[in-house]
């Protein structure tokens, strides 16, 4: 991972890009990591993917599926309007 200075990536920002190519770029503000450049293409068009990636997200433990989308027997829309028309009338 390599490092620029805000003052740096100002005043070269097609350097940054170059080495964003080759990896992650932090990017200092007064000597503290403020910004991170990442290359679009290397990333996972998943959201959760990109959280797995960076770390802020972990995968389930063994035995806990996690399921995107939620299943049930029960026709939802028609319980809907069922209770709309309880209220209703």
């Amino acid at each position: 991972m390599r490092t620029l200075t805000l003052t740096e990536f100002n005043q070269n920002p097609s350097r940054a890009t170059r080495l964003a190519d080759e990896g992650d770029v932090v990017i200092l503000r007064r000597g503290a990591a403020a910004y991170r450049l990442v290359r679009i293409a290397d990333e996972p068009s998943d959201p959760v993917e990109q959280l797995l990636a960076t770390g802020f997200l972990s995968p389930p433990r063994a035995g806990h599926e996690h399921r995107r989308t939620a299943s049930t027997s029960v026709d939802l829309g028609a319980a809907l309007d069922a209770d709309r028309g309880r209220l209703d009338g």
